[in-house]
């Protein structure tokens, strides 16, 4: 038996959409977490069973649906809840409908205070501060609204669109040292994907990676950015740290009345080979395809020009303005 399989019997069994903690603790229950581990030796006598197993079914369900969106067993019902899609008929239709309103009514209270100001805090608020937090090392961002995408698609691609997509050109660097990168083949432009929430917390934490995490395959990284992580909770802190070495997103702590004093803490782990058909896909998105439009005029254009062409950019609204997003 695999995660994915441990997944599906579970929801098999279900009446009501679960959340992941809920899916594992109920496979443990069903002793599915052993079948597992059989499966598994018989394939590798090294075989061992994950030390985060429950991410590791995380990780089965959100791929799934990322990257299967038309044939996936999966569909995500509010906000960490997963469903099977051949279970969903006019005598439960309902209820499902009734959490994805409470879900969207929880996206929409949930707010947080800036501690200087007291000015209470939106998600989309927080675009302005990263944009300057970036900025200041010569990282150029445009945010992507989802709703820019194809009516026909916007369901397939809720997982991959990024709320901001960025890049950076290496032109500051050493001529020497750029001219040693093109003889080794060495890229000196990288491209980025940002998911922003406001607060991480132990409940929050799975669903809110796995969403930044669908935007890794066509970005050389990939960050998850939070307003309010309380580094001094200890369980917090180890499950963002296994979730980092397993799957690379970065995490950033955004200081959002001082942009530029933002915190790495966990560093993202650089991709040099770009997933090529998911990139095309997220193009069907407006913005991003002009994103990916301004890009190619930059590279394409001389070295004397390329701040020229990045400073009107900027002005005419095409990349995140640091003064006024």
């Amino acid at each position: 038996m695999t995660y994915y399989e441990a997944a599906k019997k579970v929801l098999e069994q279900s009446d009501v959409p679960m959340n992941l903690n809920e899916i594992w603790k109920k496979a443990c229950e069903l002793n599915y977490d052993k079948e597992i581990e059989e499966t598994g030796k018989k394939k590798n006598a090294n075989f061992q069973m994950s030390k985060t197993p429950s991410y590791s079914l995380s990780s089965s369900i959100y791929m799934d649906i990322k990257y299967n969106p038309d044939t996936t067993i999966f569909v995500k019902v509010g906000r960490g809840k997963f469903f099977l899609k051949d279970k969903i008929n006019n005598s439960n239709q309902n209820l499902i409908n009734e959490i994805n309103n409470l879900s969207e009514e929880e996206d929409t209270d949930e707010i947080v205070n800036s501690t200087m100001t007291n000015k209470k805090i939106l998600e989309e608020d927080l675009h302005a501060p990263l944009t300057k937090y970036l900025y200041s090392m010569k990282i150029y961002s445009k945010t992507i609204n989802a709703n820019a995408t194809n009516v026909n698609l916007k369901g397939k691609m809720k997982w991959g669109t990024p709320d901001i997509a960025a890049v950076t050109f290496k032109d500051y660097i050493n001529k020497s040292v750029l001219e040693l990168f093109n003889h080794i083949n060495l890229a000196t432009t990288e491209i980025y994907a940002y998911e922003l929430k406001l607060k991480l917390t132990l409940g929050s934490l799975t669903e809110y990676y796995f969403q930044a995490l669908s935007n890794s395959g066509w970005a050389n990284e990939a960050w998850l950015v939070a307003m309010e992580i309380d580094e001094s909770d200890y369980e917090l802190m180890e499950e963002i740290k296994r979730l980092n070495q397993s799957f690379g997103v970065g995490i950033i702590k955004l200081n959002y009345d001082n942009p530029e004093d933002s915190e790495i803490l966990f560093s993202a782990e650089k991709r040099n080979y770009l997933d090529i058909d998911t990139m095309h896909k997220l193009c069907d998105n407006r913005q991003f395809q002009d994103f990916i439009n301004d890009v190619n005029e930059i590279l394409e254009a001389k070295d004397k020009s390329k701040n020229h062409i990045i400073s009107s950019l900027i002005n005419n609204g095409r990349f995140n303005n640091p003064i006024k997003v």
